[in-house]
C-alpha cells in the first residue's frame, strides 16, 4: 500500500511539474496598460476551449515598437519562428509549445502605420 500512494504521489507531483503556464512575455501586453490609448483596440475571447486575445494598433509606433522588441524576449522559446517583409507590410511568427499544445503568437505590421498582433491557442497550452 506504501509502494502505491508513493508511486501515486510521484505521479501527481510529476503531472504538476509538467502543465506549467507559459509564463510568456507577450502576455504583459494585456496587463491594462493599454486601456485607456485610442489608438489600441484590444480582444479578448474564450470559445469552445480556444482561447485568444488581440491587439489592433492604429498610428503608434512606439507601442509597435514595444510589441516587437517583447516578442523577442519569447522569441528563444519557439519551435518555430518566420519573419518575412513584404510590399504590403511585415509578418512575424512565433509557436510555443507548452502543456503539449501550440501557442501562436504573431505580428503582422502594415505600411500606413498600423499594426495587428496576436497570441492563440487551446486554454490547455496557457494552463
Amino acid at each position: 500500500m506504501k509502494r502505491f500512494l508513493l508511486i501515486f504521489f510521484f505521479a501527481i507531483v510529476g503531472l504538476t511539474a509538467y502543465a506549467k503556464p507559459p509564463k510568456l512575455n507577450v502576455e504583459c501586453l494585456f496587463d491594462g496598460r493599454y486601456n485607456n490609448n485610442k489608438s489600441v483596440t484590444i480582444s479578448i475571447y474564450k470559445n469552445n476551449g480556444n482561447y485568444y486575445r488581440g491587439i489592433t494598433v492604429k498610428n503608434n509606433q512606439k507601442i509597435i515598437n514595444d510589441i516587437v522588441k517583447i516578442m523577442e524576449k519569447d522569441k528563444h522559446r519557439s519551435k518555430e519562428y518566420s519573419d518575412y517583409q513584404a510590399e504590403d507590410g511585415r509578418y512575424t511568427s512565433i509557436q510555443i509549445v507548452n502543456n503539449g499544445e501550440t501557442i501562436y503568437i504573431g505580428l503582422q505590421r502594415d505600411k500606413s502605420g498600423g499594426a495587428f498582433f496576436f497570441i492563440q491557442g487551446k486554454e490547455k497550452a496557457f494552463e
